[in-house]
């Protein structure tokens, strides 16, 4: 008798850690696009329509500090070293054979975790705006753009305000995709959309920064899914 209370005990343990995990895995969805909305917005991309991917990633695998090695934030392929939100849009761009353009603030981050933290919490409460390094030439040419970026702090990093503030979205398709800890979206798609409601925003692939291994073949589904790529 004692044998199966503790075997009750530990299976009903083990349920609500399947469960609980799952439902904090799953906790922003609310936010996310149904199937038939996701439908809609991928069907007004016309088969002619021009991409450009634009990501913001960091680290920054070129900065002077940062040890070649994979981690959290970065990974390594093929003996080079990417944070994960370019390894992404770099995978994109070359699924989509579209043009890539690196989101860069005029002044660095910190690369010590604790460090970059505490400069981005102070970012995201006072709502700042990072000055840019370069904009998009020719911006207008582009009918559809892939905008990625990590989760920081439940919403987009600054420097995607500032990138998405920069220009006008009226009438374009606004593709998100991002890298994450667990939240996938979080309130961004709805952010982006209340920023832009004469854009086309459409829910893009997003990569758990865990199964960063995987990356390609969840963005070839989604492309595959979606009917998009060469």
């Amino acid at each position: 008798m004692k044998k199966k209370i503790i075997w009750g005990v530990l299976l009903a343990v083990i349920l609500a850690a399947v469960v609980g995990t799952y439902m904090y895995r799953h906790r922003f969805d609310k936010y996310e696009l149904s199937r038939e909305e996701q439908s809609v917005a991928i069907q007004a991309i016309s088969k002619d329509s021009r991409f450009l991917v634009a990501y913001f990633s960091w680290p920054s695998p070129d900065y002077p500090d940062l040890d070649a090695t994979s981690g959290a934030s970065n990974v390594v392929k093929d003996g080079q070293l990417y944070g994960n939100t370019e390894y992404m849009a770099r995978i994109l761009s070359q699924k989509l054979q579209a043009p890539l353009f690196r989101i860069e603030t005029k002044d660095d981050y910190p690369t010590e975790p604790r460090a970059l933290l505490d400069a981005t919490k102070v970012e995201n409460n006072s709502q700042a705006r990072p000055e840019l390094k370069e904009k998009v030439e020719n911006f207008s040419d582009y009918d559809v753009i892939c905008v990625g970026y990590p989760l920081w702090w439940y919403d987009m990093p600054m420097a995607i305000y500032s990138f998405l503030e920069s220009y006008d979205f009226s009438g374009k398709h606004i593709v998100l995709f991002t890298t994450h800890g667990g939240n996938r979206f979080c309130r961004t798609i709805p952010a982006v959309r209340k920023m832009f409601p004469q854009a086309n925003v459409i829910q893009g692939p997003s990569v758990f920064d865990r199964e960063m291994e995987n990356a390609e073949a969840i963005i070839e589904k989604w492309l595959k899914d979606n009917n998009l790529g060469k």
